[in-house]
């Protein structure tokens, strides 16, 4: 018999929202979690219609997570993935496809919503529309 698969909800903010919405953004970025998501769960993205926790929120998409991986971002802007430490153009690259300018601007965003150095955990998932081909 097959397991269950679990339901993970993520809730973007309008500008990375958009992204998820047509396909281009496949990835997210978020604290670890108790229950970090696993191959097969679905991952059902969100958005608040209007004022976070005081409007309703709207499903972008639901999506099969293919895979996750461990992410450190640290202070001096050197990202470790996987426990690999990123050379400035994969950070560059990495930054892109979670919708970023570039890994300084991820970085900034890191830092003021979270602080550094950020432990957390990147999330990939299959989108039908996007030829976007992740390894995770």
């Amino acid at each position: 018999m097959k397991a269950k698969s679990n339901r993970h909800v993520f809730k973007f903010q309008p500008r990375f929202a958009r992204l998820v919405e047509s396909g281009q953004k496949c990835q997210t970025v978020r604290p670890r979690r108790k229950r970090e998501p696993q191959p097969g769960d679905i991952a059902d993205l969100r958005e608040w219609t209007g004022k976070p926790y005081r409007s309703k929120q709207r499903r972008i998409r639901e999506e099969t997570i293919i895979g996750t991986k461990p992410l450190v971002i640290l202070p001096s802007g050197g990202m470790v993935l996987d426990g690999a430490l990123l050379n400035p153009h994969e950070r560059d690259g990495f930054a892109q496809d979670d919708g970023f300018g570039d890994s300084v601007e991820m970085r900034q965003f890191f830092e003021t919503i979270h602080g550094l150095p950020f432990e957390g955990t990147v999330t990939f998932w299959a989108s039908l529309e996007s030829e976007v081909n992740h390894d995770p």
